[in-house]
């Protein structure tokens, strides 16, 4: 499979220019896996197994080496086995990424770290359990090759492209999955991004904070001023950034939609700023500023800033209704996964890479024509794992092109699915 590169079916695809895939992951202590120690081949990978075995653990696991965050977990303290949290041992992913025949060998460590216990007087004392989740916390660290990296230096080594049904939020939940899944993919092709969007969320915490003072009668609005300048800085880039990235989002999608969806659907996808003004003319900074000075009673009446890229959204229309109101689930995850192969081509010719795809029970509420045109798109890729808890939804043509693995229990293990196995 190495030596050969597969032809597109569709003009709307171009492959990458080196071959890349994980070749062995291990993990220890992460999720439901105490140990763990796969090699894993190039192609489609597919992950078989009932719920709650540990599939999505694998697909997360992976999408870390990418973004070097969970997608679905809230604190790093949940991705590490709760036996090793209260014993205090280290959690870890660690990968081989082969890029061009040149190993890239990744650590991503979590250790407990202990934190004093704070308890009001004649309070009972906590269980174990208790006293672990109230007084640890996580600590992150990263080695490339050896090497220590910071965290922000690895977002981008390693490209992959993730669908959970949590993804079905970019369509159906509120602005904020939409905005999550925006900053997540501009973040990992421009640094910068990442580093102004870190820095507006810390100005619009202290904006907020005073705020809430003027509100109180404890500061002056004059005082604003300072944050105000700090907020446009950093807002107007995101703003920008945004819409450039959402506008070739949506000319990639539109075709790559047309075809998993067999032509029956045209979807537009729309970037909606808070503030009002074309984000790519030179007037931005200026109105960004005229929206804040004119929101300054309300935001001091509600102490919090509501001017800004933190109220941002996107507009997703099929033909031309509004996809999150009228659109049926199947066709919501049809449009998604339109948008993740938009991303992962984006992401190929930002950095010149194509990247790792990662389907989890993207098979499910679709009809038949839908999933062969979804497995066919992911023959295209270079590594691409799907995840199934039955072997119905996969049709007997692209299984028997698929390499196999079993999932139960946080054991991983090759098969065939008339039970020999490989």
């Amino acid at each position: 499979m190495q030596g050969s590169r597969r032809q597109p079916v569709s003009p709307v695809w171009v492959v990458g220019d080196y071959l890349i895939y994980v070749s062995r992951l291990n993990l220890t202590n992460f999720r439901n896996y105490e140990s763990l120690q796969v090699d894993l081949p190039p192609g489609i990978v597919l992950l078989y197994g009932s719920n709650g075995q540990g599939k999505t653990n694998i697909l997360e696991a992976i999408y870390m080496l990418a973004v070097v965050k969970s997608p679905r977990a809230s604190s790093d303290r949940d991705l590490v086995r709760r036996e090793a949290l209260e014993r205090g041992e280290h959690s870890q992913v660690s990968a081989v990424v082969q890029r061009d025949g040149a190993p890239l060998r990744v650590i991503i460590g979590l250790q407990k770290m202990a934190l004093p216990a704070v308890h009001a007087d004649g309070a009972t004392a906590p269980s174990a359990s208790e006293a672990v989740e109230s007084t640890s916390s996580v600590q992150k660290q990263v080695r490339v090759n050896g090497a220590p990296r910071r965290i922000s230096a690895l977002v981008g080594e390693v490209n992959a492209v993730l669908f959970t049904a949590q993804d079905m939020d970019i369509v159906l939940g509120p602005p904020s999955s939409r905005r999550r899944y925006v900053d997540i993919l501009i973040s990992q092709v421009d640094s910068r991004y990442f580093r102004l969007l870190q820095k507006y969320q810390q100005v619009m915490a202290h904006r907020n904070r005073l705020l809430k003072a003027v509100r109180d009668g404890r500061s002056q609005p004059a005082e604003l001023g300072f944050w105000d300048r700090e907020l446009v800085e950093s807002g107007v880039y995101i703003m920008r950034r945004r819409a450039c990235t959402v506008s070739a989002i949506a000319a990639l999608a539109a075709p790559l939609h047309e075809e998993l969806s067999g032509g029956e659907e045209e979807l537009q996808v729309v970037y909606k700023p808070n503030v009002g003004c074309g984000t790519d003319g030179q007037g931005l900074d200026q109105a960004m500023r005229e929206a804040l000075e004119r929101s300054r009673p309300r935001e001091a009446a509600q102490g919090f800033t509501v001017v800004g890229p933190h109220r941002d959204d996107l507009l997703m229309l099929l033909g031309r209704l509004e996809a999150g109101s009228s659109a049926s689930r199947g066709q919501c995850r049809t449009l998604v996964l339109a948008l993740k192969l938009a991303e992962a081509r984006f992401l190929q010719d930002e950095r010149g890479q194509e990247p790792i795809l990662l389907l989890d029970d993207i098979l499910s509420e679709l009809d038949s024509s839908r999933r062969a045109r979804v497995l066919d798109r992911a023959g295209l890729y270079q590594q691409c794992f799907v995840t199934a808890a039955t072997l119905e939804s996969v049709d007997r043509t692209f299984i028997d092109r698929m390499s196999k693995f079993s999932v139960a229990g946080g054991k991983v293990s090759p098969f065939e699915p008339d039970g020999r196995g490989s």
